[in-house]
């Protein structure tokens, strides 16, 4: 039955067109009236009035029957309670705030039609606003003497439930504006992407009024499942509407989500009074109400409202919830009571709250068989060598992820062995997935045991293991140096904020054994930074193994600074690598410059994260431009913290910055023959060397485009063309031969094939034809492409030629006779880019505290070749000299060794006696080896000038092996002989005795940032690169000395200025420097 039919059937005639007129009139144009019928209303006692009974789509009103019209009574839809008859023309309406209800007469007495019509337009308006929801799920209350039959209404619904119709009504309820931005973003987004909650984050743009409207409009919704509230603070009007959604909707929500809220327990304790007061049994299968201070009041309210829930409870997370052993107890009473949670329940989180050992309740329910595949007891102070056995025995089969992170081990101070359950669980899961044992003080014999019994289960496979901060001593550390290499089912390795003092690099090289580990996570480690270099070598050799399974690296939050380099300049040579996070290094511009090489050379990155490395703008346009060459980078983080620590200022160059990168990596994500062409020659190049890379390159420049799928393409037009005409004479033949059969004659096959023999010869031989045609193209086509490679010299390997691999060390002899013959790289070695000049940038001694020299490294020189190097570049001819000498020319005819002995004399009297008063005047500064004996001659006249008492410079005192710089004495400084001392003789550092001494070459001096600049009209002074200023000794060896040899030497006395000639003709023993 349609509502229209009720109209016709209505008493519609005896309302005037003037009264319809007036109504309209009141109500406003804008209102659709749905149904009127003349009605008597009762009043006070007997007395009756006539009145208008007005159907709208979301009210009904009761208007006057004069002319002009009032409105006399008026409520909406949803606040009817009640609809009850007492007599057949009799209807009595309940609303939810008023005591009293309206009861109206309707037709003639005794009667029901004209009760019906209304009942039905009632009916069709509920339709209309909830389709397919029956009244009785709306209206509490419906007692009428005849049953209602189904109305459909007047409007086409909308999509999503039609929750826009259901969003408008309620703002009509609640006096609130109607927002058409609500109801387009629920009609078009949450449509096309198919989503069944409500989130209520996407309109916390809100006002918290505009929230209950929206709310309200889930609560006979056949759309959406359930309401998540994360993040938004709902007001005291805004909660109360989601108790009335959970209270009375039809069908009621199954999903509730209400995470990191500021709820409190009076929420919680209002939430669970509506559970209960529910007309039917609640569905809710989904309960989150994590990161809310519900304690234990409200978290036991709303688990007694879900207690009888007939389909069992799925999820359950309260994490964070200030929660003790209480609650733990009164919910395993619960889920231990309901047999259908033992078959529903799946996600149980409880992490984060003080439950210490009050889980005994827990237990009992974890030993049952059950369907658990997540549970979460992190950080709850809950002992963990009690646990295992429950688990064990009924989580064993299903559960995928564990996370008991940050709890105890055992109560005792002294931990007892491990339980045998406890190995023996990890041996029987069949689907673990994620275990996560982060921040436990695990004893060393637990952890062995967790890492034999997860080496010795044959079922699961690809397990993530968090191990992060539970290395707590050099043991733990190696045991899983030890055992980690055989356990097979790990798929990624997490030790994060562990301390490199722990010698994580055996670790890492164990790691490395392991071909089941594809990811490792080394983010946030500790420890000083002397650690750090074996740890990086450790990782350069397992990413440089041809084998290896590390496909993932993460570094992040290390502030490795200058120790990152090596990884870096090895990461053109990483050929499994797909994903690199070496965020919050600090490593600068430097690490910039060594990222961009690598870039250009690898072809397996995918993914890359370099945020938190203090990069300049130039830094990371040296990234930016490597990534135009790089052929596999997909992904790359943009680095805001740097970008925006750069580019204040330069906006548009952020911008700009920002575009090509993306634009780079558009062109990466869908990989032409370009690419695969580039990424063939750097494999080739890591593989063979650099002549097969750039002839592999030159190939693919200078490749013609194929002329083979044209010839194709010409070929199968005339196959297609003569298969078209041998076709069409086939039509033609049979025919001809089928006319010619008419009078009664059968005709013979042989006809057949005589008049179709002309045609199959002709059609042979022009597909033979277009045969050899097409060899002939492929051949010159071919022939084309081999000629740029013929031409290319014999000394060329050829591409497609076999790469020969040598087991001998040939790499090693750096010094090749003849110069032009490659080194031979076998299968498994590792090639590792030079060292960079952009390495310098770093300070001096993080340059010279170099690594030592690993074992292996050690035994591989021990097999260098017997026969003898010859240096090709020292027997060069020195090429002539254009600019003149800047450096005074030392008087070569005077003796050398002039006031040797008198200058040796001076340094061995005493402090105390005239002698040594007399050679404490010697020079700092000197011109030449001349000038170093005239000025030590004149020391030892009365006549020279007295010193200044307030400039002082170290002495040099003799040692075993070298001369070192020391306090002890100190030396006047002659005012005459004064020159402009370098910044950095002031503080002279120690150099380590493993320590090459200080190049000869000015450039390196200056490169690496101690030298000084050379002043016009004096001689440039020595200085000593890769100072320490926090120290106050220096050594100089003798070579150190030949080198400055023709030079000031600034802040060492002028005995150190020798020779090693000098050393063996006048060597510094008591003999020889006694007078």
């Amino acid at each position: 039955m349609t509502l229209k039919k009720i109209a016709k059937m209505s008493t519609k005639s005896q309302i005037t067109t003037e009264l319809s007129e007036s109504i309209s009139n009141v109500l406003g144009k804008n209102v659709k009236i749905l149904y009127k019928s003349l009605i008597r209303m009762e009043s006070r006692g007997d007395k009756v009035d006539n009145r208008v009974l007005v159907v709208t789509a979301y009210r009904i009103f009761i208007t006057t029957t004069k002319i002009p019209t009032r409105v006399d009574n008026g409520f909406h839809l949803m606040e009817i309670e009640a609809l009850e008859s007492k007599k057949a023309n009799h209807l009595s309406i309940t609303l939810v705030h008023e005591h009293k209800p309206v009861s109206i007469l309707i037709g003639e007495e005794g009667t029901s039609e004209g009760l019906i019509n209304v009942m039905h337009a009632i009916v069709a308006a509920f339709d209309d606003l909830f389709p397919n929801v029956p009244i009785e799920d709306i209206v509490c209350k419906v007692n009428l003497p005849f049953q209602l039959q189904h109305v459909s209404g007047t409007r086409k619904h909308s999509t999503c439930g039609d929750f826009s119709n259901q969003y408008a009504a309620m703002c009509d309820l609640c006096q609130t504006p109607f927002r058409a931005e609500v109801a387009w973003d629920i009609d078009t987004i949450y449509l096309a992407h198919d989503i069944r909650m409500l989130h209520l984050k996407d309109f916390d743009h809100l006002d918290q009024r505009d929230l209950i409207p929206l709310v309200m409009a889930l609560q006979h919704n056949t759309w959406f499942r359930g309401v998540c509230g994360d993040g938004v603070r709902a007001g005291g009007e805004a909660w109360e509407s989601v108790c009335r959604v959970v209270r009375a909707a039809r069908p009621p929500p199954q999903r509730l989500s209400w995470r990191a809220a500021a709820l409190r327990h009076d929420h919680a304790a209002r939430l669970g009074h509506a559970l209960a007061r529910a007309a039917r049994p609640p569905a809710m299968h989904t309960v989150d109400f994590s990161q809310n201070h519900i304690e234990d009041k409200g978290a036991i309210s709303i688990l007694s409202g879900l207690a009888n829930n007939p389909d069992g409870l799925r999820y359950i997370a309260l994490s964070q919830c200030g929660l003790t052993g209480k609650t733990v107890t009164h919910l395993a009473t619960m889920l231990n009571d309901n047999p259908c949670h033992l078959s529903t329940l799946t996600h149980l989180d409880l992490s984060h709250n003080n439950l210490k050992d009050d889980v005994h309740n827990l237990y009992n329910f974890l030993a049952q068989p059950n369907v658990l595949t997540y549970l979460n007891l992190t950080n709850t102070e809950t002992t963990l060598e009690n646990m295992w056995g429950a688990l064990l025995r009924g989580c064993a089969a299903r559960l995928a992820t564990l996370s008991v992170g940050r709890n105890p081990w055992s109560a005792a101070r002294r931990p007892k062995d491990p339980p045998p359950s406890f190995r023996q669980f990890f041996t029987a899961c069949l689907a673990l997935q994620d275990l996560d044992f982060s921040y436990c003080k695990m004893p060393p014999d637990a952890l062995k045991s967790l890492l034999l019994g997860l080496a010795c289960n044959e079922s699961a496979a690809g397990v993530s293991l968090s191990l992060s901060g539970v290395l707590s001593s050099a043991q733990a550390a190696h045991v899983l140096e030890s055992c980690i290499h055989g356990v097979r089912c790990l798929r990624s390795l997490d030790l994060s904020d562990n301390s490199m003092e722990f010698e994580l690099s055996g670790i890492v090289r164990a790691v490395g054994k392991n071909h089941s580990i594809t990811h490792l996570s080394l983010s946030r480690l500790t420890g000083k930074r002397s650690y750090a270099p074996p740890l990086i070598q450790a990782l350069v050799h397992v990413l440089q193994e041809p084998d290896t399974a590390l496909t993932s690296l993460d570094l992040s939050d290390c502030k490795l600074k200058g120790d990152l380099y090596g990884l870096l300049n090895a990461l053109g040579g990483a050929r499994r690598l797909r994903t690199l996070d070496v965020g919050g290094n600090v490593a600068g511009d430097a690490a910039a410059r060594l990222l961009a090489k690598a870039l250009q050379c690898n072809c397996t990155l995918h993914t890359l994260y370099i945020d938190r490395n203090a990069f300049s703008l130039q830094g990371l346009t040296d990234i930016a431009t490597a990534l135009r060459r790089s052929v596999s980078v997909r992904r790359v983080e943009f680095p805001g913290c740097d970008a925006a620590a750069g580019g204040r200022g330069a906006s548009e160059r952020v911008a700009t910055l920002w575009r090509e990168l993306h634009e780079r990596l558009a062109s990466n994500s869908t990989p032409t023959q370009t690419h695969t062409l580039r990424a063939l020659a750097l494999e080739r190049a890591w593989a063979g060397g650099e002549a097969a890379a750039a002839l592999a390159a030159q190939a693919a420049a200078a490749l013609p485009p194929p002329p083979l799928p044209a010839a194709l393409e010409r070929a199968a037009a005339a196959a297609h063309h003569l298969l078209h005409q041998y076709l069409q004479r086939c039509g033609e033949v049979f025919a001809a031969m089928g006319g010619a059969g008419t009078s009664g004659e059968l005709v013979t096959l042989q006809a057949v094939r005589d008049a179709m023999a002309p045609c199959s010869n002709t059609l042979q031989d022009l597909l033979n034809e277009a045969v050899e045609s097409l060899a002939l193209s492929a051949c010159e086509s071919v022939d084309g492409e081999c000629e740029p490679v013929t031409h290319a010299g014999s000394d060329v390997p050829d591409l497609l030629a076999p790469i020969s691999h040598s087991g001998k060390l040939d790499y090693l002899n750096l010094a090749t006779p003849l110069g032009c013959r490659r080194r031979e790289r076998g299968r498994g070695a590792r090639r590792v880019r030079p060292k960079s000049v952009a390495e310098q940038q770093c300070s001096s001694n993080e340059m010279l505290s170099l690594p030592p020299l690993p074992a292996e490294a050690a035994d591989a020189l021990a097999d260098l070749p017997t026969h003898k190097l010859r240096h090709l570049v020292k027997g060069r001819p020195r090429r002539n000299k254009t600019r003149a000498p800047t450096r005074p020319i030392t008087d070569q005819s005077q003796d050398i060794d002039e006031g040797l002995d008198e200058f040796w004399r001076a340094c061995r009297t005493p402090p105390g006696s005239e002698e040594a008063s007399l050679s404490a005047r010697t020079p700092l500064t000197s011109r030449s080896l001349h000038s170093l004996s005239s000025l030590a001659s004149a020391s030892a006249s009365p006549a020279s000038p007295s010193p200044s008492p307030l400039r002082h410079s170290p002495t040099l005192q003799r040692d075993d092996t070298m001369y070192s710089v020391t306090s002890g004495e100190s030396t006047p400084v002659l005012l005459e002989c004064e020159v402009s001392r370098c910044k950095s003789s002031d503080n002279v550092g120690v150099k380590a005795p493993n320590t090459p001494p200080p190049s000869r070459s000015s450039d390196n001096v200056n490169t690496m940032g101690n030298g000084c600049a050379r002043t016009p009209g004096k001689a440039r002074p020595w200085s000593v690169a890769g100072v320490n200023p926090d120290t106050n000794a220096a050594a100089c060896t003798t070579e150190g000395v030949e080198a400055c040899v023709g030079g000031s030497i600034v802040g060492i006395t002028p005995g150190a200025a020798l020779t090693s000639s000098m050393l063996r003709e006048h060597p510094l023993t008591p003999d020889t420097t006694e007078a």
